[in-house]
């Protein structure tokens, strides 16, 4: 079997962990997976493009100390606080548009979420017409009612290792942060309040506005998607990006402050992205942008948790109890074996490494979220 063939199974094989489970895909599977020679197709990927954890920290340590590091931020940061991922926020939102205050109500939106698997840009844009047309009079209900639900279950007294670290970051000696900024996707002010509580004279100021005056000499945490503070009175410069109207307005103004912030830091800094993703097309699209004006050829990081064997494993077990109907055990060992989800995982990660590179950042592996990355933060600033 070629390797064109195998890469093409692989790939549906991939989609279906995550997809309706298909027959034709299992059916393509039974009829070649005998004849698959991993040695070969290992060696025809793609070679990895991932950076190693020494070249990794040399580089982003040099930008620490020249004041060139950038650090982008993702709801992975505000986990440990009980901060609502991305699709637990929009649970949370449309529980109350169905009853107040109700266990069915959860239980039906959480249904309807996983049943549906609507589309957050398409749900936020129904749950920001939901507001608006509630309350026609309060043009500011939608972003109120979103901060309620991002602090529902906030944890002040939870502990994160990595944001422990990137507290330290921001609290270089001397008279100016060695980080230049910091950029985050989330709505939460969690980072701010955190370099409150520690009592340090460390000037800083958060950025979630064109009309927001800016020190120079205080580190600027930007909020590109808005910011809303647990304990501050929502106003008009508490805009957020949660439903399509927002989001299409950004997008079509490469212009719009948050757009100038990422492209000037994606093409002039060094940026390592933590707790987040490259998926969102507007952050893939302002990376582009900003390769196509870099003066010199220079990587961003983006830290990556590696596959669990035994969620893999799973997954494909759950494949094979979906479809009893051409459940075969020999194939089911076949696929099990060591060899075959080690080349899953392999192809898995080339695939990953190409994207990120192609967008101007390396991948760094890690196994343990709050360990590796709170380690490795810690090597940057010592």
């Amino acid at each position: 079997m070629s390797i064109d063939k195998f890469i093409n199974i692989s790939s549906s094989f991939k989609n279906s962990l995550t997809e309706y489970y298909n027959n034709d895909i299992l059916n393509d599977i039974i009829n070649n997976i005998y004849e698959v020679n991993f040695s070969n197709l290992t060696h025809a990927l793609p070679k990895s493009s991932n950076s190693t954890e020494e070249t990794a920290l040399k580089h982003l340590k040099d930008a620490y100390k020249l004041g060139n590091l950038v650090l982008v931020l993702g709801a992975g940061v505000s986990v440990n606080y009980k901060i609502p991922t991305w699709d637990s926020l929009l649970q949370r939102l449309l529980v109350k548009t169905i009853e107040k205050e109700s266990s069915s109500a959860l239980l039906i939106s959480k249904l309807f979420s996983k049943v549906f698997n609507p589309s957050p840009l398409v749900a936020g844009r129904y749950l920001q017409t939901y507001y608006n047309e509630k309350d026609q009079k309060d043009k500011n209900r939608f972003e109120r009612e979103v901060q309620k639900a991002l602090y529902e279950t906030y944890d002040e007294s939870a502990q994160s290792k990595v944001v422990d670290e990137i507290i330290k970051l921001c609290l270089a000696p001397g008279t100016s942060p060695n980080l230049d900024s910091i950029i985050t996707y989330n709505y939460d002010d969690i980072i701010e309040r955190l370099l409150v509580d520690k009592n340090i004279d460390m000037p800083f100021q958060s950025v979630y506005g064109q009309s927001i005056d800016t020190t120079k000499s205080y580190l600027k945490i930007f909020h590109v998607h808005g910011f809303l503070p647990k304990d501050i009175r929502i106003n008009d410069d508490n805009r957020i990006t949660l439903g399509e109207f927002v989001y299409h307005e950004q997008y079509s103004n490469v212009y719009s402050w948050n757009n100038i912030v990422q492209i000037n830091k994606f093409r002039d800094k060094v940026c390592l992205f933590i707790g987040t993703s490259l998926s969102d097309p507007n952050i893939r699209r302002l990376l582009d942008i900003s390769n196509s004006r870099k003066k010199q050829k220079k990587y961003h990081y983006i830290f990556k948790k590696k596959i669990d064997k035994a969620w893999l494993i799973d997954r494909i077990n759950i494949i094979f109890s979906q479809n009893p109907e051409i459940y075969d055990e020999e194939v089911k060992k076949k696929l099990l074996l060591d060899e075959t989800i080690e080349f899953l995982i392999k192809y898995n990660n080339r695939y990953e490494e190409k994207d990120s590179e192609s967008l101007g950042v390396k991948t760094v592996w890690i196994n343990d979220y709050d360990n590796d990355i709170s380690n490795m933060l810690q090597k940057i600033r010592m």
